[in-house]
């Protein structure tokens, strides 16, 4: 293993970089992936929000009429 790191063909430093740029990749990707299921779920959690609200309302409305 250490014949590889003292090799003077500049091999070491390309595959370095290509190390980081596949780790620099994949860590956007999870982050991206993260966030794109973050925000549907809240999305997802407004809606189901605004329709209680809305099913509240209509329940109230429901139970005026009901009470006249």
């Amino acid at each position: 293993m250490l014949h590889f790191v003292r090799n003077e063909k500049g091999v070491l430093l390309p595959a370095a970089m290509l190390l980081l740029l596949i780790v620099c990749l994949s860590l956007f990707a999870t982050t991206a992936a993260y966030q794109s299921k973050y925000r549907t779920y809240d999305s997802l959690e407004k809606s189901n929000i605004n329709a209680t609200i809305i099913k509240i309302d209509n329940f109230k409305e429901r139970e005026n009429n009901l009470d006249m």
